[in-house]
């Protein structure tokens, strides 16, 4: 009894303090200064299945906690909350997912989350494919919570060069109960395909050719 107690007194401890630093991001984007070719932003995410990002481009987009029963999982309308008060709880799982990108093409996939409470899992998916977090922001101390570490985290993955495709499908998830999800972020960014030595080789070839022709034609005409 005494462990549940201390429990929700902690989730609205993390709870209300995530409510005071909801909507904002503290660090600048991973993709600043880049191009992109889709993007959605969720930084008011109003319940556990968000299909409306408040800011998108050329995208569809959804955000979906997996398991609110099992991770006490709730929207307060501005974020999400896992109290994890039950038996057996664990941290929340996400997917998200980004949509109506071209098929085809290189692109810079990223997936960006800002954080309070818990700390979130450092390994994420995208379309099955596993990364590990390509930067995390701590703003202010990480602190210990009954066995876990506790910060205001902005992180972010990035899977690079990956094939265009219809459907991006992003998960990750908070290490452990007491986790605020404040913002979620996905953007892609085209790569610009880089020549092979061999093209490089062959044009030089071609102009090699060209060269000697036309001075052949004017060797000719004199």
């Amino acid at each position: 009894m005494k462990l549940s107690v201390l429990a929700l007194a902690l989730g609205v401890t993390f709870s209300g303090s995530a409510f005071a630093t909801a909507n904002a991001w503290d660090t600048t984007a991973p993709w600043a200064g880049s191009t992109l070719s889709q993007f959605a932003e969720w930084t008011d995410i109003e319940s556990i299945n968000d299909s409306t990002p408040d800011v998108f481009t050329n995208a569809t987009a959804n955000l979906t906690l997996n398991n609110p029963a099992q991770s006490g999982g709730y929207s307060n309308g501005s974020n999400i909350y896992g109290l994890g008060i039950f038996a057996g709880a664990v941290g929340m799982q996400f997917t998200t997912t980004l949509g109506g990108g071209d098929v085809g093409g290189l692109y810079d996939v990223y997936l960006r989350i800002g954080t309070l409470g818990s700390v979130p899992n450092i390994t994420a998916t995208l379309n099955g494919a596993s990364a590990n977090a390509s930067e995390v922001n701590t703003i202010g101390p990480i602190t210990i919570v009954m066995g876990g570490e506790s910060a205001e985290q902005e992180v972010y993955w990035k899977w690079a060069n990956v094939t265009g495709a219809s459907l991006y499908t992003f998960t990750f998830s908070a290490s452990a109960p007491h986790m605020s999800l404040d913002q979620v972020a996905l953007a892609t960014v085209a790569v610009t395909a880089v020549p092979e030595p061999e093209t490089y080789g062959m044009m030089g070839f071609g102009l090699g050719l060209l060269t000697l022709a036309t001075r052949r034609a004017r060797k000719n005409k004199a």
